[in-house]
Parts: structure tokens; C-alpha cells; sequence
């Protein structure tokens, strides 16, 4: 299986509840901070109060405490299914991955879609009610599309360059397995997701030598997007980087524990950090055209415009856009806390999406 319920200390167990504490309290804190909310902060004081929780969760659990009380990616696509009314499919991808089919598996065009998490968090509910209005969203525009989810697995209990295997493995399955021509075949991530569909490029592009090689017949994906891609592993940041967190559900506190459960004992390279790639690393992406995006709050911004900057010099035909007021993976992080309001970024990954299917 993709996931295995992590073995915690006593120490880890007992400090559940001083982080409860701080978690309430920061929490709290917030719901009066956030009656005077500024263009900085979240549109509604229902997303200021959710985003004030996953900073303190995020900031105070380890990556194993996160995973010993949140459900697995498997039993939250099984909880989905059965709301949703429809049997759930999954295929074993081999080297410890999982696939999870929403729609049918002979739609026309196929997104294959790699979630979030630091590598660390398995994909939460927020992810299938954005699958579910992607495909929707097509429907209306007269064509069809099928989501493949991966389900990857978490840091620590799998280091690089498992989920970058897992990933290739996925879209192996769909290309080789399934026959899809890559013409119809999309990438799409998210934060850690996004560094796996930049990966996957990479590794179409210069074979990773630890991982067997992705054959395209000469032939490119249609589309990849990354939405808030985490493609700089840097643990610490100069105080130029240290933008303002509090419109946004992560803080810069991240960036070591989850990078270290990532990495374990491997050394960074173009594929863990594509932030640091060459510009003509990306020349060879086989791939028609990529989306890169980020929300206006988010702390990441600086460095996912930068990203997008050094990939527009070796491959022109990606476009950055940001989302006016959104946090990091605003498209599914506000359907899981409950939003209504569709972001701009969901927008714009639909619209582009609904361009380029065939």
C-alpha cells in the first residue's frame, strides 16, 4: 500500500497535548484579529480562522504526528466515492503507489494529478471536490476528461526518489497500460505535487538515473500546470524572503521538517530542486504547453514567480498567473475548509484546460 500508519514515541504521543493547546489558542487568537482583515489576509473570517489552523497544525505537528490522526489518500477517495455515489477505482501501480480513477478511464482526455502535502500529507476531501468541478467543467464546454490521482508514498516513510518513481510510474500506466496518446494527457499538482509534475518532466526529459525511462514515442504531453509548485527545498530564508504569513496556511516553519522527511539521506539535484535547474534544462520538456500559478498571499509567491521566470527562458510557452487575495493551493485548500467562492486560480487552470483538450 501507498501509506502506513507511522509508529510514534511516547514523547510524540504525550506532546499531542501542549500542541492541542496551541493550536486553540492560535486559533482563537485569530477569530478576533480577524474583524480587521486587510488585502493581506483571507477574503472571509471563515478562511482567516481555517487558515489560522493549518499555520499552527502545520507549524507545531511533525510530519508523522500529522499522519497518525488524518486519514489516509485511500480512505479519503473511498469516503468521496461513496458520497459521490460511485464506485471506486483504484489500480496498483507497483513500487508502493496507488491510482485513483475519478471519472471513466476512457475519457477522451486524461489529467493525471499529483497532490500536495510536503510530501508528507496524504490529500484531503478539498482535492476531490476539485477534481469533481474540473470535470464538470468540462462537461459544459462539450468535452470530456478523467482525473488519475496518484497516491504517493508519504515522507518519512519513503524518501526521494520514491515519489518521483511513483509519479512516473502513473503516468507510465496511462500511456503505456491505458494507451493514451500523450497529446491528450495532462500533468497537474499542486505544492509538492507541482515539484512531482516538474519531475516527471525532468525526468521525460534527461532520464533520472535511479528510475526507469518515461518513452513518449516522440510525442508530448498536451498541457502541465502546477499550482503554487514547491520547487526549492532551502530550509531557511533571508529575511527578503520572509514574506507576511498571515494570509496564507503555511509559515516558512515547514520548510525543514518536510524537505528533511523528503530528502532523508539524498542529496538535492534538478529534480528535487527544479528552482535551481538550468534554463536549458526545460528546452527539451516534452510538453505542448504549461500553467504556473500562485496565490497573492501566499509566502511561496516570490520564489514560484522566480520559478516561472527561469522556465519561461528555456521553454516559452508557459504563462505565470496569480490570484488576486488566495493562499497557497487556494483551489483546494478553500473547498476543504468549506468556500463556496471559486478562486481565480481554479478559474484559470479550467479555462486553460478547457483550451487545450481535445
Amino acid at each position: 500500500m501507498a501509506t502506513t500508519n507511522p509508529s510514534l514515541s511516547l514523547a510524540e504521543k504525550l506532546d499531542f497535548l501542549p500542541a492541542l493547546v496551541s493550536i486553540f489558542v492560535g486559533a482563537t487568537f485569530s477569530l478576533f484579529t480577524g474583524l480587521w482583515r486587510s488585502e493581506r489576509e483571507a477574503k472571509t473570517l471563515a478562511l482567516h480562522f481555517g487558515y489560522a489552523i493549518s499555520r499552527q497544525a502545520t507549524a507545531r505537528l511533525s510530519p508523522k504526528q500529522m499522519q497518525a490522526v488524518l486519514p489516509s489518500s485511500n480512505d479519503i477517495y473511498k469516503a468521496y466515492a461513496k458520497k459521490a455515489g460511485v464506485t471506486p477505482r483504484s489500480v496498483n501501480l507497483g513500487h508502493g503507489a496507488m491510482g485513483h480513477w475519478v471519472g471513466e478511464p476512457d475519457a477522451k482526455n486524461i489529467l493525471i494529478w499529483y497532490h500536495g502535502g510536503g510530501f508528507s500529507l496524504p490529500a484531503n476531501l478539498g482535492y476531490y471536490k476539485f477534481y469533481a468541478q474540473v470535470i464538470d467543467d468540462m462537461k459544459r464546454a462539450g468535452k470530456e476528461v478523467a482525473i488519475f490521482s496518484l497516491e504517493y508514498t508519504l515522507a518519512p516513510i519513503a524518501t526521494y526518489p520514491t515519489q518521483l518513481r511513483q509519479a512516473v510510474a502513473a503516468a507510465r500506466y496511462i500511456i503505456s497500460d491505458l494507451k493514451h496518446d500523450p497529446s491528450t494527457v495532462f500533468l497537474g499538482g499542486d505544492s509538492a505535487g507541482g515539484n512531482l509534475v516538474c519531475g516527471v518532466l525532468s525526468h521525460a526529459a534527461h532520464p533520472h538515473p535511479q528510475i526507469e525511462p518515461l518513452d513518449l514515442n516522440g510525442h508530448k504531453f498536451s498541457g502541465a500546470t502546477m499550482i503554487a509548485p514547491w520547487t526549492l527545498l532551502d530550509t531557511e530564508f533571508p529575511p527578503e524572503r520572509m514574506i507576511y504569513h498571515g494570509g496564507d496556511l503555511i509559515t516558512t516553519a515547514v520548510a525543514g521538517p518536510w524537505s528533511s522527511a523528503y530528502l532523508g539521506d539524498a542529496q538535492r539535484d534538478n529534480y528535487t530542486d527544479c528552482y535551481h535547474a538550468p534554463t536549458d534544462w526545460f528546452k527539451t520538456f516534452p510538453v505542448s504547453k504549461m500553467l504556473i500559478t500562485g496565490g497573492g498571499n501566499e509566502i511561496m509567491l516570490p520564489i514560484i514567480q522566480e520559478f516561472a521566470e527561469k522556465v519561461q527562458k528555456g521553454f516559452a510557452d508557459v504563462e505565470m498567473f496569480v490570484g488576486h487575495r488566495e493562499c497557497h493551493v487556494a483551489p483546494v485548500y478553500n473547498l476543504e475548509l468549506g468556500s463556496t467562492e471559486e478562486t481565480e486560480q481554479g478559474k484559470k487552470m479550467k479555462s486553460w484546460l478547457r483550451e487545450l483538450a481535445q
